[in-house]
């Protein structure tokens, strides 16, 4: 058995953090050396669930000692720009940050500075780009089996900055990340089904991408989900219209097309609690080869998360506005707090 290339830790080893740790499992590029929090009750638990040598409740030191290749930071989303640049000053190649990269313009703006300066490569963690069933699907879409796309349908319903990024990026990869000419988008109430995601708990977009495209998109409390669904995460669907036929595409409820020619639909196996785990695993695998090769660019790099992140400041602005804007967008700093404002 080969040694791993890269040595990683992780930040934060709250529910979401396990996922990352249960990835480990059949990776042999990265091993898992070390683990931080400050609560010394969580941290022990999974340091022994997951045999984790090295166990941390300061951040700063578990750098200094293991100087890790790759760090994992899963911590709420306020908590982004500080690690990042401590991560590069202790010689971090790459950073895992899980979604969403940021809340707001100056945070991100931050960000981009601290990149720009290190140099540190970093991954956002909407990583149903490396789902089997979304590629499967990517390939039906750029093998033009149901010819050119007219309309995209899309629901979720967590807030556009809690199960939002994953929608918007899904949409940018599915249309090879080329971005939206024009936002036209409407929101109600704050909030909404929240963990740490200030932004409106209902919102209903519509954007124009090249080649005459129209995207619906509606990640809302009150959204009309998958049916029959009752768990509040499982309503993520896609439905994509060709000229030729139909793509479908549900978190749990499976996947599958139609198109000119076929009798009966194919029909395909999606679920998100098995899915989860090895997308993940793809995911962070994928670190490792873009630090071997900087030609192998991160399905999820932080190019495409920052395109993802002003598609939905866009849609904050007309939603403020009340008006379809062109993209890109000027959209001012305080953004957030006019919205909030305004349907508060």
């Amino acid at each position: 058995m080969s040694m791993a290339k890269y040595k990683s830790a992780i930040l934060g080893c709250g529910p979401r953090a396990e996922i990352h740790m249960r990835a480990y499992e059949g990776l042999e590029e990265i091993t898992l050396q070390a683990i931080c929090d400050r609560n010394p009750e969580r941290l022990k638990n999974c340091g022994g669930k997951y045999k984790v040598p090295e166990l941390y409740s300061d951040f700063e030191e578990m750098l200094a000692k293991e100087r890790p290749d790759i760090l994992h930071i899963v911590t709420p989303p306020s908590i982004r720009e500080v690690p990042i640049d401590t991560a590069a000053r202790y010689g971090v190649k790459g950073v895992i940050v899980e979604k969403p990269i940021a809340l707001d313009q100056l945070q991100i703006r931050k960000i981009k500075e601290i990149v720009q300066r290190t140099g540190v490569k970093v991954a956002v963690n909407t990583q149903r780009r490396y789902f089997k069933s979304c590629q499967e699907l990517k390939k039906v879409l750029d093998e033009k089996q149901i010819g050119d796309i007219s309309f995209i349908r899309c629901v979720a319903k967590g807030n556009i900055l809690s199960w939002g990024p994953h929608v918007v990026d899904l949409i940018l990869y599915f249309l090879d990340d080329v971005a939206p000419t024009h936002i036209w988008a409407t929101a109600y109430g704050m909030n909404g089904y929240d963990y740490g995601h200030p932004a409106p708990a209902n919102m209903m977009i519509n954007f124009q991408f090249p080649g005459q495209i129209t995207v619906y998109c509606e990640d809302a409390e009150d959204a009309i989900g998958v049916l029959g669904e009752t768990e509040f995460w499982e309503h993520v669907e896609f439905d994509f219209w060709g000229s030729r036929g139909r793509v479908w595409w549900t978190r749990s409820k499976g996947w599958g097309y139609q198109f000119a020619g076929m009798t009966d639909p194919r029909l395909m196996k999606s679920c998100g609690s098995e899915d989860e785990v090895p997308g993940q695993r793809e995911f962070t695998r994928a670190m490792a080869h873009w630090l071997d090769d900087e030609n192998k660019v991160h399905l999820n790099c932080l190019d495409n998360a920052f395109k993802g992140f002003e598609v939905i400041m866009g849609a904050f602005q007309s939603a403020y506005i009340g008006k379809r804007i062109e993209f890109p967008a000027v959209v001012p700093a305080d953004i957030n707090e006019k919205l909030e404002k305004k349907i508060k």
